[in-house]
């Protein structure tokens, strides 16, 4: 029985229990209604370049939060390749679910403030850091540690959870062909996904790839149709200019909810290749990258490179 089958094949209770830890909301209407009064909008499906070597994978190593981030952006290059002077900077992290940042459920608040310190010394006009919880909004933000460590360092952090924040964009895709995608994240200068690699119970990892549901009002549909395929094309049609995954500490087990059992890497991912750093994350995790169906179907998609052998690693 292939996905869709399963799906498709359950009852509805059994659906709403085994997708709540993807934020599935039955209530949603499809991605693909266009009940909506927000204006229909084709974005481009490619991201601006940056100055950053797209081949190339950076690992920073360590335990503390400041020198992880400060040795990443480094070794890519520096900060000021990526962010201009005046720029509008959305960071996307996993604060999605209610967990506190020992947990290890949710993104470093303290790697996340980092990035935010670095964006804004490269004189980035403002820097939002967003995200669709899909547990209470407020109770989120206040437990992962995010708020606080965000707004300390001078950024703006808010949860995405009224349609008011999105707009309809044709995607292009097979299976998205639609999508209620984030205002913030289609209008920002430059847009960074900083997941946590962690265990989900459905499709193995929440890695980059899958991060970027949380961007996406009706997260429904695609469970509806064909979550793997629909993953893949949502970062086809907006990639990210930087991928940063937190690979310092992550559940194992018992994802993307927790708690879990949490094994410690100490690591810090950081690409402009979103399959690339993806399938780099998915190693240390000790998963084959082919097993997680998203990130082949993105490479197939020509989304990114799976070969790490033809990528250039870079340990710091």
């Amino acid at each position: 029985m292939d996905r869709r089958q399963f799906i498709s094949g359950i009852g509805y209770g059994l659906v709403s229990l085994g997708l709540a830890g993807c934020g599935l909301n039955l209530s949603e209407r499809s991605g693909n209604s266009q009940n909506t009064k927000n204006t229909p909008s084709s974005q481009s499906a490619s991201s601006p370049v940056s100055g950053y070597d797209r081949g190339k994978l950076i690992i920073s190593e360590g335990t503390d939060p400041n020198s992880l981030i400060e040795k990443g952006f480094a070794a890519l290059g520096g900060i000021g390749a990526l962010v201009r002077s005046g720029a509008t900077v959305v960071l996307k992290p996993n604060f999605s679910v209610a967990r506190k940042p020992e947990e290890a459920a949710t993104t470093n608040p303290q790697l996340v403030a980092a990035v935010v310190k670095q964006c804004l010394a490269a004189g980035a006009k403002e820097v939002k850091v967003l995200d669709y919880p899909f547990q209470s909004p407020a109770v989120c933000l206040v437990n992962s540690g995010i708020k606080e460590a965000v707004e300390a360092v001078g950024g703006k952090a808010y949860a995405i959870n009224a349609q008011s924040f999105y707009t309809q964009v044709d995607t292009g895709g097979k299976i998205l062909k639609s999508v209620l995608f984030s205002k913030d994240v289609l209008s920002a200068d430059v847009f960074i996904n900083f997941p946590i690699l962690k265990h989900h119970s459905i499709t193995k990892l929440t890695l980059g790839l899958k991060n970027m549901m949380g961007l996406v009002w009706d997260r429904g549909y695609f469970h509806k149709t064909d979550l793997t395929q629909g993953i893949a094309e949502l970062t086809a049609f907006h990639k990210p200019h930087l991928t940063i995954v937190d690979a310092t500490r992550g559940i194992i087990d018992n994802g993307p909810t927790g708690p879990g059992t949490i094994r410690e890497w100490n690591q810090v991912i950081f690409g402009v290749d979103p399959v690339a750093v993806d399938t780099y994350a998915a190693t240390l995790f000790g998963i084959k990258p082919t097993e997680i169906e998203y990130v082949t179907a993105a490479a197939q998609l020509g989304v990114g490179e799976m070969d790490l052998q033809k990528l250039t690693v870079v340990k710091v």
